[in-house]
């Protein structure tokens, strides 16, 4: 099994992109220093709902996909069929 220390989840991604606003000056600084539009850096500081792909690309992330196994059910009861 590889290492996953690296990996982050939605809020580590949101909360780099906020860390890396206000080291830049804020939404409009931001913006002009990776080329993208106020209104985007404005919509993925306060919506925290979609990780775009620029935004990975502007915080020089990578998006990767894990699977696991399933957790067993606990049994709902004797002779059920459903």
């Amino acid at each position: 099994m590889q290492d996953r220390s690296d990996l982050i989840d939605g809020r580590g991604v949101f909360a780099l992109l906020n860390a890396a606003i206000r080291a830049a000056g804020g939404n409009n600084a931001f913006a002009d220093a990776n080329g993208v539009h106020k209104t985007t850096v404005s919509n993925w500081a306060h919506t925290h709902r979609y990780i775009t792909d620029k935004m990975l690309d502007v915080l020089g992330l990578e998006r990767v996909v894990l699977y696991r196994p399933k957790r067993k059910k606990a049994q709902a009861g004797a002779g059920h069929n459903g």
